[in-house]
């Protein structure tokens, strides 16, 4: 891939990031980009680039996942955060990463998404767009019912704190927390994992990703309210009667990664998955 053009996204709440951010800007407008420094990712869809870099840890590539994606603009993430389970690279090692992309030496990875649509008994619809997962859970910490579909045709419902229906990029987040399995990113599944199901035969349900999934809560106290959780960024408040349809997106995030920081590298050195 060639770029002519990119942007780079930093938090502006953290502001130890924006020297680095400048830095970053410098080293790819040396090498012939017109780059801009963005701290809104609302610019995108006003100024198309051919680049987005995300700076900051996983929680700033999921924001940047979700306004890129639609624009189909691929993200180059710098890890500066605690993890970056998602990032290309570690900020200390920007300007070779950075190199390895301009020469044509990073994968594309096309990444699964979520397409959750809100419905209220009133026929409205808000519709999102999720990179890692989408939580069910209560408003106030209790228990309640979750009446479930798969594909229109109901299915055992789950009793217990919440559902979790995730990405397989999300497997590794607050699914596998929740004891759900990791799966390969290009998995095409969706990953449904109760969360502290109130029975020992709840377990963990894998179903194909082009499956719709809807989840309709229940509670014994009218006054009691189910909360949806995009990626744990973007929290709603349903009201009775409300459901969730939750599939696979058409849309996906594309990230762009040097070959050598692959999945199950990335799942040793960060998660020490594999170690003895």
């Amino acid at each position: 891939m060639q770029f002519r053009s990119a942007a780079v996204f930093y938090n502006i709440r953290k502001t130890s990031v924006a020297p680095l951010a400048q830095e970053v800007r410098d080293y790819l407008a040396q090498k012939g980009l017109a780059v801009r420094v963005i701290t809104s990712l609302d610019e995108l869809a006003e100024h198309p680039v051919d680049l987005l870099v995300s700076m900051g840890g996983d929680g700033t590539m999921l924001c940047c996942a979700r306004a890129a994606a639609p624009l189909h603009i691929p993200i180059f993430g710098i890890n500066c955060g605690t993890l970056g389970f998602l990032a290309a690279c570690e900020k200390n090692d920007f300007k070779n990463s950075l190199q390895q992309l301009l020469d044509g030496k990073c994968a594309l990875n096309e990444r699964f998404m979520l397409q959750t649509r809100l419905l209220d008994q009133d026929g409205q619809v808000q519709e999102f767009l999720a990179f890692n997962d989408c939580v069910l859970r209560a408003a106030e910490p209790r228990s309640f019912l979750t009446q479930a579909a798969f594909n229109g045709i109901k299915i055992p419902s789950y009793f217990g704190d919440g559902v979790i229906v995730s990405t397989p990029t999300g497997s590794t987040a607050y699914s596998l927390a929740a004891g759900g399995p990791i799966i390969e990113p290009e998995v095409d599944v969706l990953l449904v994992t109760p969360i502290c199901p109130h029975t020992l035969n709840q377990r963990p349900l894998i179903l194909p990703g082009n499956a719709t999934l809807t989840l309709a809560p229940t509670f014994k106290q009218e006054t009691s309210r189910a909360l949806a959780s995009i990626d744990g960024q973007i929290n709603l408040s349903l009201p009775p009667g409300a459901k969730l349809e939750i599939t696979r997106s058409p849309v996906r995030a594309k990230l762009l990664c040097p070959k050598e920081r692959g999945f199950f590298s990335i799942l040793n050195r960060k998660l020490n998955w594999g170690n003895r």
